[in-house]
């Protein structure tokens, strides 16, 4: 079992140099093999000698071939030590961070104990409580990939590691498809060693899978996605019948109403109303409706990609992320996660909005170079809807703790991949409302380096107690927060959605001023929620959105305390 003195000495960049080395021996590998197979190949003669030759050719790629799996196996196990190690970084620092605030020096033994008796949810009890849950995670996170990852390096270092993927498989010395199990780093491991063709194939056979897949690149995600979305296309280069999710919603929509409209007219169903064909029928609209607003924002715009498409299941919404730009090869990546109430069919135009707006105001505050900025409308977890429609799972944090999984999943995948091509990026996360405790609770195991800058706006609650519980560096943690018609923050209690992100300590305080903004509402007399999304609002003609600038200037790293 690891311990806290053990885990002082861990450091990421020893794990990316052995990535380095190994990946560069795993391609050179791959690419001797091919050239033995072209070279097996050219023998054409007949006799006993050319038979020799040939066999003895074989002989030695098949010494290739288990030579590469063991290679192989190295670059992935050490794929999933880099993401156990990330998160162990992280959270150490996150514990020292915390104990720095609180006057607290971390023992060897890692056991914290404050000198007074501890009420959990004073503040400062609540600080000590995350320092204590910081060092446990960091200790239990690498007795894990101990656990984990040590017996993989065993069983290559006793020999006893065997993979039949020859050179005759689908790819070469490689898994032929990505394991569920696997981690957005060895993800992106394992696809960077693929060749064009291979991914390709891949994404064709199970477009569902890739499209949805962290730790690839969004290009092939985008394109997985289309043939989910439109269906799968033939060797002609059309669309074939009855694949594509809207076809098939369609279809689930018409049988759905048709059943209800029907039982609905019989005597029965006048007499004792058919609430599960009701069901079925309202699920089954808003799911088409979900994927007709995702259609209509693709349609028309090139500038615009589907990187994640999660039809969900039954009375769930569908779920996904649209991206403005690159994501690939943009200097600055942000994500943007809206909160309540937000599902497709709803709210794709409105975020994509937003995203654009961000997009200017990085360009236009934040001086960031035309073009160099991608924004992704992320809607890819299933918001609370608003309680008038008897559901108050608003009031609850277990929506933001699952959607914050998923959300650490799609940033980590961002990053992962990009460092796997040695292309840095400036990544950041403008959370909103519910979206921003979800994010809170995402930021509090992400891995080091992962998201550079961490944004709240209209919050709820922070998810935690002390801005240096988040796996984001201090300085680069944000807030935002409009003084007139924003009633939702600080709404949520602080022992289960944490402290209002403006009350947390050495936190960035953004303008909260956003009165220039197309839409502000300064009647006093206006609703307490009115002004919940002012922080987006393009500013109307001669004024400032001064929330949306500062906003702007974080996503293009330009921003300053």
């Amino acid at each position: 079992m690891a311990t806290w003195a053990d885990i002082q000495s861990w450091e990421l960049s020893y794990v990316e140099e052995a990535e380095d080395l190994i990946e560069a021996e795993v391609r050179e590998a791959r690419e001797i093999i091919a050239d033995l197979e072209h070279a097996a190949k050219d023998i054409r003669s007949q006799g006993e000698a050319p038979d020799r030759m040939r066999q003895r050719l074989s002989e030695i790629q098949d010494k290739l071939d288990s030579r590469l799996n063991e290679l192989t196996e190295y670059a992935l196990a050490t794929a999933e030590l880099h993401g156990y190690v990330s998160r162990v970084a992280a959270k150490r620092k996150s514990a020292w961070e915390v104990a720095a605030e609180v006057g607290y020096d971390i023992p060897e033994s890692g056991v914290v104990q404050p000198s007074a008796p501890e009420t959990r949810f004073e503040p400062v009890a609540s600080k000590f409580a995350e320092l204590r849950d910081c060092v446990d995670d960091a200790v239990r996170i690498a007795t894990e990939a101990e656990e984990t990852v040590g017996p993989r390096y065993q069983a290559l270092a006793d020999g006893q590691y065997v993979l039949a993927e020859g050179r005759h498989s689908e790819s070469a010395g490689l898994a032929n498809d990505a394991d569920p199990s696997w981690t957005p780093e060895e993800v992106s491991v394992w696809w960077a060693l693929l060749s064009e063709s291979e991914r390709e194939a891949l994404i064709n056979k199970d477009p569902e899978k890739y499209g949805n897949l962290n730790g690839i690149d969004m290009a092939s995600r985008a394109k997985a996605n289309d043939l989910v979305l439109n269906g799968r296309i033939d060797a002609a280069g059309h669309r074939i019948p009855g694949t594509g999710l809207l076809e098939k919603a369609q279809k689930e929509y018409d049988e759905a109403k048709a059943a209800y409209e029907r039982d609905k007219d019989s005597f029965w169903g006048r007499q004792y109303s058919d609430d599960e064909a009701l069901e079925r029928y309202r699920n089954a609209e808003n799911k088409l409706n979900d994927l007709l607003a995702i259609k209509k924002a693709l349609d028309g715009n090139s500038d615009i990609s589907l990187i994640a498409l999660e039809f969900g299941e039954r009375g769930e919404n569908v779920r996904a992320a649209l991206a403005i730009g690159d994501v690939d090869n943009a200097k600055h990546v942000t994500t943007l996660v809206p909160g309540m109430t937000t599902s497709c069919r709803r709210s794709t135009d409105l975020n994509l909005g937003y995203a654009r707006n961000m997009i200017e105001a990085a360009e236009d505050a934040g001086g960031a170079e035309k073009g160099s900025v991608a924004a992704v409308a992320w809607m890819g977890y299933e918001a609370p809807p608003h309680p008038e429609e008897l559901d108050f799972s608003v009031a609850s944090t277990h929506k933001a703790e699952v959607g914050g999984q998923k959300l650490n999943g799609f940033l980590t995948g961002i990053h992962s991949w990009r460092s796997e091509r040695g292309m840095d990026v400036h990544q950041s996360a403008i959370t909103h409302s519910y979206g921003s405790t979800t994010g809170g609770f995402a930021m509090r195991d992400i891995g080091e380096g992962v998201v550079d800058d961490f944004v709240y706006t209209g919050s709820p609650g922070s998810a935690v107690h002390s801005v240096g519980t988040l796996g984001v560096d201090p300085d680069h943690t944000w807030v935002s927060a409009i003084p007139l018609h924003d009633d939702v923050q600080g709404m949520g209690p602080d022992w289960t959605f944490g402290r209002d992100p403006k009350e947390l300590e050495g936190i960035g305080h953004l303008s909260g001023d956003a009165t220039g903004g197309d839409g502000y509402n300064s009647d006093p007399n206006a609703g307490t929620f009115a002004n919940h999304s002012a922080y987006f609002y393009r500013a109307k003609e001669g004024q400032h959105n001064y929330s949306l600038e500062d906003i702007g200037k974080v996503i293009a790293d330009t921003k300053e305390r």
